[in-house]
């Protein structure tokens, strides 16, 4: 448990990547506002809606892929509220009789338990000319009213934004592995945190991981120095603006939506499906992560590090076809991602492409460069991919030459009389002192081996 008792739980929307909406034939495609709707969208009277069996088939794929229990029967009902993006004045979702129920991802040896998968429609879009707080007017696009979406509950089971940071890339990575995830939107995710016994307080719709784990570390420091000042936490529902979250309002109840079940959609029996299902469900991360250890003979952290994103497993793949699997892996598990981590990016969000890649590693692989101007060039490349040996000679990261290195190592030597003497006199640590020096002043250039070589000679 986290310091301070946090428990956190989440509400990730996952769009689905299907070409029409969830109840009508309107396509999915961005497009200019308010030109992809019909009746159903806009919630004409006598307007009937009509399931899109590609979004089930795509929810259950996701439920057996978290091991979630697919119920025998599944319902829709109507979520009644008000609000100018919704045109029905309900939204179609699943409460009573959700698709599936139970499930779990294992992260470190600890499982976070999945509580419920459902599938439902997603409102309009409320845009604002101004910040929220002082526009005068709002615009509304139903464009996106009727896109299909799969909801995913986890049970509090998070103790740390980091934790949550863990799950949700591992759960990317699942739904990219599926393909039932639309590129075209970044994932939704409500946030619920409380610390101890005090009341759930709600942070909606956040669009990236990164905000995810910003919008929980605000949260905690908010509801920690609440509980410091003996102030009462209250259960609201707020919003994350980027640097701290915001009251938005009272927390409702699920009461408070007075849920019915849809008259116009007939049950669902999902087990009429899940054979087909099963049988063409593509290979999983964990699968990957077995497969990849037998077939590149890597160990089990690279390949977990490596399959955490579905972007940099198919990257390692296409790289360790021309290089050494274990040099691509050690690489890709190590220095590439520490880069990564340093410059808060995900693999997804480079430009860094194979070739350049393994570029890279025959530079490394053919000793042209040392492991310190790796590390250095790596960074660059991250940043701005090109041709990795050009840059390499831009930079002048590319190994002294015999000549070169002879010749810094006596101006080095030269210049630290003292330390030579001491080593004369049987100290190692001089020796260490020199090398470390020459390699220094070559600026990562020099071979730390070679440098030791032609300071022993000189001597």
């Amino acid at each position: 448990m986290h310091l301070n008792g946090a428990r956190i739980g989440l509400e990730i929307h996952v769009q689905l990547n299907t070409k029409r909406k969830l109840f009508c034939f309107c396509s999915t495609k961005a497009t200019k506002p308010n030109t992809q709707v019909c009746e159903v969208c806009l919630g004409m009277p006598g307007a009937k809606p009509m399931l899109n069996n590609r979004a089930l088939m795509f929810a259950i794929g996701l439920a057996l892929a978290l091991k979630s229990g697919i119920n025998e029967l599944s319902r829709f009902d109507r979520k009644t509220y008000f609000y100018p993006d919704l045109p029905k004045n309900y939204q179609i979702t699943q409460y009573h009789y959700p698709l599936s129920r139970g499930g779990y991802i294992e992260l470190n040896n600890k499982k976070i338990r999945i509580t419920r998968i459902q599938l439902e429609e997603d409102p309009g879009a409320i845009t604002y000319t101004q910040h929220i707080d002082v526009s005068k007017y709002s615009l509304i696009d139903y464009n996106r009213s009727g896109i299909p979406l799969c909801e995913v509950v986890t049970e509090p089971d998070f103790s740390s934004a980091k934790e949550v940071k863990q799950f949700l890339k591992k759960f990317v990575s699942i739904i990219k592995h599926l393909k039932i995830y639309s590129s075209a939107m970044s994932l939704r995710v409500d946030t619920n945190v409380s610390i101890g016994k005090n009341p759930r307080v709600e942070i909606k719709n956040i669009g990236s991981i990164k905000d995810v784990v910003s919008a929980i570390d605000h949260e905690i420091f908010r509801q920690t120095q609440l509980i410091q000042k003996k102030e009462k936490i209250k259960q609201e529902t707020r919003r994350f603006t980027g640097s701290s979250t915001q009251l938005m309002r009272e927390k409702e109840t699920e009461e408070d939506y007075g849920y019915i079940i849809d008259p116009d959609l007939p049950p669902i029996i999902p087990g009429r499906w899940l054979q087909d299902i099963f049988k063409s469900m593509p290979e999983l991360p964990d699968q990957r992560v077995q497969r990849m250890m037998k077939q590149y003979n890597i160990n089990k952290h690279q390949a977990l590090a490596i399959v955490s994103e579905k972007e940099l497993a198919d990257f390692f793949e296409a790289v360790a076809k021309k290089v050494n699997p274990k040099l691509v892996a050690s690489w890709t598990a190590g220095q590439l991602l520490k880069v990564l981590n340093y410059n808060n990016f995900f693999f997804s969000e480079t430009k860094l492409k194979p070739p350049q890649f393994v570029s890279f590693l025959e530079l490394v692989q053919e000793d042209e460069i040392s492991d310190r101007a790796g590390d250095l060039l790596l960074r660059e490349l991250v940043l701005n991919p090109q041709n990795p040996k050009q840059l390499a000679r831009k930079l002048n990261f590319l190994k002294m030459t015999d000549k070169e290195l002879l010749k810094l190592t006596k101006a080095v030597l030269k210049k630290h009389r003292q330390a030579i003497e001491q080593y004369k006199k049987g100290k190692q640590k001089p020796l260490m002192f020199l090398i470390g020096q020459v390699i220094s002043e070559s600026k990562g250039r020099a071979d730390a081996k070679k440098v030791k070589k032609e300071i022993i000679k000189n001597l």
